[in-house]
């Protein structure tokens, strides 16, 4: 790594992703190597600071880089050669793409001067165009053409993973494009990922009124609450108003079930308390935090579901609320409210 001037620094284009990568926090990758990913490995291992898993299959790695992600929290980071190595990451992408699990996919290319001459295994627009097959599963994917753009195409790719709705994120990386000369600063080794946080005042004074005013509420949580690790708040709001507390089944575990306010998991083999409250005797207002009310977290969409008075429905997608079921008080923002900004 050379430094030229004040502040500014000069390296291969991989060492910088592997910097970057490590200044996010990324601990581990998993994958399996081959020619055109080799000079990332061989960054990564020079650069000391993550560790290499070697799978099996590229499509364990996806898998196992999602399962990185929920548990650790951040980004996973999953990788695969070009041709079918990238291809057999695919449906382990996009299950974290249904489930808006942050990844980074990193997959490789042949030499951008071999683009569209046949090359072994080229996955261009030329041929099986990977980037374009990313697409519909990802929430950025994106051919890294020249090893200068990588800064600038690394902080967006990781604003659609982190920022709003989480969700993985694809960068094609040609091998020779790994050892273009980036410039950058400090600043560049970090992402200020932008959130949409705080909720609307009226709509926050319309929910807390029509919580006070509820003689049969419920609050029911979804896997959002556990995205945006808002477990916290929501056992505050429950206990605060003692009201019962369900679980969709992708959600189970963000509320304690030996809780006495817990009606376990609501849904596809959920719990019958969670059923019988819910549904059986309707709600005048139902709190839903962090679900898109699916099939499986809705019992096929079942109307009784709906409550007489209010459904406030707490998302930071504004394309979940109100897909299924209208919600008289939309609250459009991060349910962990400890990330707001003053």
């Amino acid at each position: 790594m050379d430094v030229e001037g004040e502040g500014v620094m000069k390296t291969q284009a991989v060492n910088f992703l592997v910097e970057y990568l490590a200044n996010l926090g990324v601990t581990h990758i998993f994958g399996i190597p081959g020619g055109p990913l080799t000079p990332f490995y061989m960054a990564v291992y020079n650069g000391r600071k993550i560790e290499p898993i070697l799978t099996k299959h590229e499509l364990g790695a996806a898998f196992m880089a999602d399962g990185y992600a929920r548990v650790r929290g951040g980004i996973g980071v999953c990788c695969g050669t070009t041709g079918p190595g990238s291809t057999n990451l695919i449906t382990g992408v996009a299950s974290a793409y249904a489930d808006s699990v942050p990844l980074l996919v990193l997959t490789g290319q042949v030499a951008t001067k071999a683009f569209g001459k046949g090359a072994s295994q080229e996955s261009t627009e030329e041929t099986v165009d990977i980037v374009e097959m990313f697409r519909k599963i990802t929430r950025y994917s994106a051919l890294v053409m020249r090893g200068d753009k990588l800064p600038e195409m690394l902080h967006r790719a990781m604003s659609h993973a982190l920022g709003g709705r989480t969700g993985p994120v694809h960068l094609n990386v040609p091998c020779d494009t790994m050892f273009h000369e980036v410039e950058y600063g400090f600043a560049q080794l970090r992402t200020p990922i932008v959130r949409t946080r705080t909720f609307d005042r009226e709509s926050i004074k319309q929910a807390v009124v029509a919580l006070l005013r509820a003689s049969r509420p419920g609050v029911l949580l979804g896997h959002g609450t556990v995205l945006s690790d808002a477990c916290y708040e929501a056992r505050l709001i429950a206990e605060m108003l003692s009201i019962p507390v369900a679980t969709t089944p992708k959600a189970k575990g963000a509320f304690p079930e030996d809780h006495k306010l817990s009606l376990g998991v609501f849904g596809f083999s959920g719990h019958p308390a969670a059923e019988k409250y819910l549904l059986e005797n309707g709600l005048d207002v139902l709190l839903a935090v962090g679900t898109s009310f699916n099939e499986w977290g809705s019992l096929s969409w079942d109307r009784r579901l709906q409550p007489r008075e209010s459904l406030l429905h707490v998302d930071i997608d504004p394309a979940q609320i109100g897909r299924n079921y209208p919600s008289k008080v939309p609250l459009i923002g991060d349910a962990n409210w400890r990330r707001w900004r003053p």
